[in-house]
């Protein structure tokens, strides 16, 4: 019998020696925030910490206000959030003791017909030991999640912030349009009739005087090229009124409100100098991402799991203790003996067809993809920065030209004015001259457009504060 007893420690020793021999590796090195650590963002000068002015009344935050208090994606990734952060104390739970209270009875009755009662009240107690760490990689990697799911929330509302910036900034540039084109549309049907009524009574218009047409008559081509101009305007005006619906649209449905709503917008006095900051940001800005910090969360939650799935095939040891009283009665059974029993449990896999090494091996390998779209996450994020770099340059430097361009015709225009009134010049001509203004001021209308899009977009892209009054903390997670 104790040869046996010998035999049996043996065993147990060897099985516990050769777990020990399979310990999973240590986690490896933490890896760099960066995967370019000597990444320069080029031709760097000036940027912003904020899309809109300081004043928390103007009327394009109180949509985007509207837009993250009652858009739906929001509400239901708040509420994956809340689920993640449950899930934290449930796997932390698993390393801890627990103490259940069972309470039974039974009530039996023989072929004498004798009757039996049986009552039984009493406390257990389990804890599973994490010699290993197994159960702190499974807490570990549940926390990791649970942050993912805040970055998540928190990436979806500067979407949203970004989105609805860029939207409105495009639902005003339409509004300007809009007018812009009634003013031409006003202008070219004066030229029209001044042309149609000069052509029917044969009248020379003043400026082609000296030029080379026949006495008496205004070219019919005059007429239809003005009539052309106009219905080229008219039909930018109604294109321009439907993308100013689909856009007016959109904008509703992100603030939870009927397609159809009404939607005021007046000149909020946006400044194209709003998002200048004279200091130069860091590569490393980029680490504010949220996008960027979720990615990695999710890397190291997926390295906890590799790490506890590598501790599955290491010997799991239990302690479990009960005490209890048991009476034909439940006053009985209080009344009663304490018994009590303590009991310890090793268990270690020896066969299971490969199994936990195939799932050990398998989350190694979702680990490794999880590092690889961290990776491309990074230079995805350098790549939109570059660009947004590069298009406000190229905004930047047609925005002035827009504008020298629109001065000289301003100019032009009060000279055509003075000639006008003087009678040195022809209705015909003073008209043209306005319109070629009007047409100006949209294409710097829509250069102005393209430009505050861009730098929102190159605001997003830098990881940087968006300090939009939405009547919660403006101090976001970094």
């Amino acid at each position: 019998m104790a040869m046996k007893l010998k035999f049996i420690s043996f065993a147990v020793l060897g099985i516990m020696i050769s777990g020990c021999a399979l310990r999973a590796p240590l986690l490896p090195e933490p890896l760099p925030d960066l995967s370019a650590e000597h990444w320069k963002m080029s031709d760097f000068k000036q940027l912003s910490k904020q899309i809109i002015a300081v004043d928390q009344h103007t009327e394009m935050q109180q949509y985007i206000a509207q837009v993250l208090g009652n858009n739906p994606d929001i509400q239901s990734l708040a509420a994956t959030a809340r689920a993640a952060s449950y899930n934290v104390k449930i796997t932390s739970a698993e390393n801890r003791p627990r103490a259940d209270l069972n309470l039974s009875g039974t009530r039996s009755k023989d072929t004498l017909k004798e009757v039996g009662n049986s009552v039984s009240v009493g406390v257990d107690f389990n804890w599973s030991l994490d010699i290993w760490g197994k159960l702190s990689d499974d807490a570990a990697a549940a926390q990791h999640l649970s942050d993912k799911a805040l970055y998540d929330l928190q990436q979806l509302k500067r979407a949203l912030v970004s989105q609805s910036a860029r939207l409105w900034v495009e639902y005003r540039g339409y509004f300007y349009t809009e007018n812009y084109l009634i003013h031409l549309n006003k202008i070219q049907t004066d030229v029209v009739g001044y042309y149609q009524d000069a052509y029917q009574e044969g009248v020379i218009p003043f400026s082609y005087y000296q030029g080379a047409f026949q006495v008496g008559l205004v070219p019919y081509e005059f007429l239809l090229d003005a009539e052309n101009s106009q219905q080229r305007t008219q039909f930018r005006l109604q294109e321009i009124q439907l993308e100013k619906l689909k856009t007016l649209q959109l904008m509703n449905i992100l603030r939870g409100q009927r397609p159809a709503a009404e939607l005021v917008v007046s000149d909020d006095n946006i400044s194209m100098n709003l998002l200048a900051l004279p200091q130069e940001i860091p590569a490393t800005a980029l680490e504010n991402r949220p996008d960027i910090q979720a990615a990695f969360s999710e890397l190291h939650a997926f390295r906890r799991v590799e790490s506890a799935s590598y501790k599955a095939l290491l010997p799991q040891i239990n302690l479990t203790a009960s005490a209890f009283k048991s009476g034909t009665t439940l006053e009985k059974a209080l009344r009663g003996d304490l018994i009590w029993q303590l009991i310890g449990g090793l268990t270690q896999p020896l066969f299971n067809s490969g199994q936990l090494k195939a799932i050990a091996k398998q989350k190694s390998a979702e680990a490794e993809v999880a590092w690889w779209q961290y990776q491309n996450t990074v230079l995805k994020a350098m790549l939109e920065v570059e660009g947004a770099i590069a298009n406000d340059k190229l905004l930047l430097w047609q925005r002035k030209q827009k504008q020298a361009e629109l001065g000289n015709l301003v100019k032009k225009e009060r000279s055509a004015e003075a000639r006008f009134s003087d009678g040195d010049l022809s209705l015909s001509d003073y008209l043209l001259i306005k319109a070629e203004r009007i047409e100006t001021q949209m294409e710097l209308n829509d250069i102005e457009v393209l430009y505050l899009k861009n730098r929102i977009v190159l605001m997003t892209a830098l990881g940087l504060p968006m300090n939009i009054n939405s009547g919660e903390s403006r101090n976001e997670k970094s």
